[in-house]
């Protein structure tokens, strides 16, 4: 176990890790050149790089613009939103630092070397030099990799081979990463996802579930992993890196919130993956409430974001995608049963499509006082420990694998009706299914009703005749159990005011619905104060840390739908002819084309640093009255 370090403060790697703090280390934060047991070359003990191809600048490195006025762990959680990883032409790490720093002038933050060893050369606070353009919001990582075999064939004896790769559609033959290096490079990534918290899991993709092997056109505004070659047309590196494997190996296996038939995983097979969903609409729909988009009061007209799924009591509920842990309570419930819930908040890119949504995992059983070998994981961060109480929502910011379990499946329902059940919920603040698939989903604007729905395209197909306005418990049963339209209903995506905000005030809502015109007023009151606002959980903290809207207006998405929807485009993607790793002969990899180069071909620099990245900066401010004494031009 060792740690990495960002603004000063350590965070947990379970892979060995050398900082510029130990013995053995290499420094980025010094202005000059530095001398090591073994350099490569000599160092001349100066101030500059001494390369004629870099301008006479002492900077390594420099603060991030957005934390120029703010050094603390929350300003560079809040900027970090890539991860570029390199591979550096070098034969090991030492020379990689050696070229770097003391020739070029430039930086990055972690080295990885051929024997797994991670070095960490740069607090992730600062900026480092390695990706032109992209520095101010990303983290670099260089892979120690000769790279090219056939400009380099006999660069490694044994246990190294090579293997081919398209990359900016030109086929190389390059040396494949070793074992110990995508462990630590495994290890890096977890460790970031629990430090860096808008840093997804995620890798860029030309069509859903395919990697990209070539500069994408929205690398600026890209959130997740990527590789140099993704940022500009004159890089090739990291070359050979699997960007799916590596992410898949340490973001989990997606699933089904609860187990179907057994099995929690979601199927790698089309076929299969219809006939799970087919069992949880079935669970749902015969169940008699909870239904997706409307029915949570049995016979109201009332939005209904998710969907009520019944399984056994205390089954294991598992997170249905990667994602963070945002917001969760224990030890709560209403007249209704548990108002305990996990939410998450999730990240993914879906071929084109860079999309953020959330689920929700509500009516838990209580883990409040479980021990620490039996609770879910995310109960063991600091922030849950220091914060938990009975009824009390924590804001957290946990990362959690997909199929890892978040709970267990609670109580609900009126006392005469009460059973184990779940309210599994998909919503996101922009419409995001589109995104990924236009023309499938149908959006619905329900905000003009309110808490209520008003479109006549649900409420027509409900409300049998004679219509009259309001839901019979007879009507949502056979629209839910043998009406073809709830196959429709399923991929609706309905915009409206969440449940489970305070504003607008459930009282006056309910006041004012033929729905509820029956109702004593003080009944009326009493049904609030037991059953509705024991549950609510949407406040402007919440709001705020999780980057949710205030007014609680979001798109909700069945859920069932939503989780076979996301994994078919991901199946199909599987499908796909490989035309990346390892799908072409030997014969026909060629030379690297003319302007194009790896990490040590890049003398100048050009593709570690812009200029516009250096505008701005005070470079004299640290200068000591020393340092002025003997001659900056800066």
């Amino acid at each position: 176990m060792s740690n990495i370090w960002i603004t000063g403060k350590p965070f947990p790697i379970e892979t060995r890790v050398i900082s510029w703090h130990d013995a053995g280390g290499f420094d980025a934060h010094l202005n000059r050149c530095t001398t090591h047991p073994r350099p490569f070359r000599p160092c001349p003990g100066g101030i500059y790089p001494f390369s004629e191809h870099v301008s006479r600048r002492t900077y390594r490195y420099l603060k991030r613009p957005a934390m120029r006025g703010e050094w603390t762990l929350a300003a560079a959680q809040g900027v970090i939103k890539q991860c570029v990883l390199h591979h550096d032409g070098c034969a090991s790490s030492e020379m990689c630092f050696n070229v770097l720093h003391n020739e070029r002038g430039l930086s990055c933050h972690f080295l990885l070397d051929n024997d797994g060893t991670l070095y960490q050369t740069l607090d992730l606070g600062y900026m480092a030099f390695h990706a032109a353009g992209f520095n101010a919001e990303s983290i670099g990582v260089e892979i120690s990799n000769r790279g090219d075999a056939k400009q380099h064939p006999n660069a490694y004896r044994g246990g190294r081979d090579p293997i081919t790769c398209r990359v900016q559609n030109h086929i190389y033959l390059a040396y494949r990463f070793t074992e110990p290096q995508l462990a630590a490079l495994r290890a890096l990534g977890r460790a970031l996802a629990r430090a860096l918290p808008n840093l997804p899991i995620d890798y860029p993709q030309d069509s859903p579930g395919h990697q990209a092997w070539a500069a994408i056109d929205s690398a600026r505004s890209y959130r997740g992993y990527l590789g140099h070659y993704h940022t500009t047309t004159r890089k090739w590196d990291p070359g050979p890196l699997d960007f799916k494997a590596f992410c898949e190996s340490i973001r989990g296996r997606r699933s089904f919130p609860v187990a179907v038939k057994g099995e929690w995983a979601v199927p790698d097979d089309t076929e299969k993956l219809r006939a799970a969903a087919d069992v949880l609409y079935d669970k749902n729909e015969q169940n008699g409430g909870g239904y997706f988009p409307v029915g949570p009061f049995g016979t109201s007209k009332l939005w209904h974001g998710g969907a009520h799924i019944p399984a056994d009591r205390n089954a294991p509920v598992r997170a249905a995608f990667a994602g963070q842990v945002v917001a969760a309570r224990m030890g709560g419930s209403s007249a209704v049963g548990s108002t305990n819930f996990v939410l998450l908040r999730h990240d993914l890119t879906v071929g084109k499509a860079t999309v953020r949504f959330f689920s929700l995992y509500f009516h838990l059983e209580n883990d409040l006082s479980a021990d620490a070998d039996e609770a879910p994981q995310w109960m063991a961060s600091p922030a849950w420990q220091s914060e938990k109480a009975a009824g009390r929502i924590v804001l957290l910011q946990e990362p959690v694998e997909a199929g890892q379990q978040i709970g267990r499946v609670g109580m609900a329902g009126p006392e005469s009706h009460s059973h184990a059940q779940i309210h599994f919920e998909i919503f996101s603040a922009t419409e995001i299914a589109g995104a990924i698939q236009a023309g499938l989903w149908k959006v619905v604007d329900g905000t003009p009703g309110g808490r209520f729905a008003a479109d006549q395209e649900i409420l027509a197909s409900i409300d049998d005749a004679p219509a009259d306005g309001k839901f019979s418990a007879k009507e949502l049963a056979e629209f839910y159990t043998g009406n073809p339209d709830r196959r429709l209903v399923r991929y609706f995506a309905t915009l409206h005011v969440s449940e489970w905000t305070q504003r607008p005030s459930w009282q006056q809502s309910l006041s004012h619905a033929p729905d509820f015109r029956d109702y004593d007023p003080k009944a009326l009151a009493e049904l609030v104060a037991d059953q509705i606002d024991p549950s609510l959980w949407w406040t402007d903290a919440v709001a705020r840390h999780a980057a949710l809207p205030k007014d609680g207006v979001v798109y909700h998405y069945h859920p069932v739908t939503f989780v076979k929807f996301v994994n078919q485009k991901l199946l199909e993607a599987n499908a796909l002819a490989a035309d990346g790793l390892g799908a072409f002969s030997a014969s026909q990899a060629s030379a690297t084309p003319e302007g194009v180069v790896d990490d040590l071909g890049d003398v100048s620099g050009e593709s570690f640093l812009d200029p516009d990245e250096l505008e701005q900066q005070d470079f004299g401010r640290d200068l000591t009255l020393e340092d002025l004494a003997a001659g900056f031009p800066e």
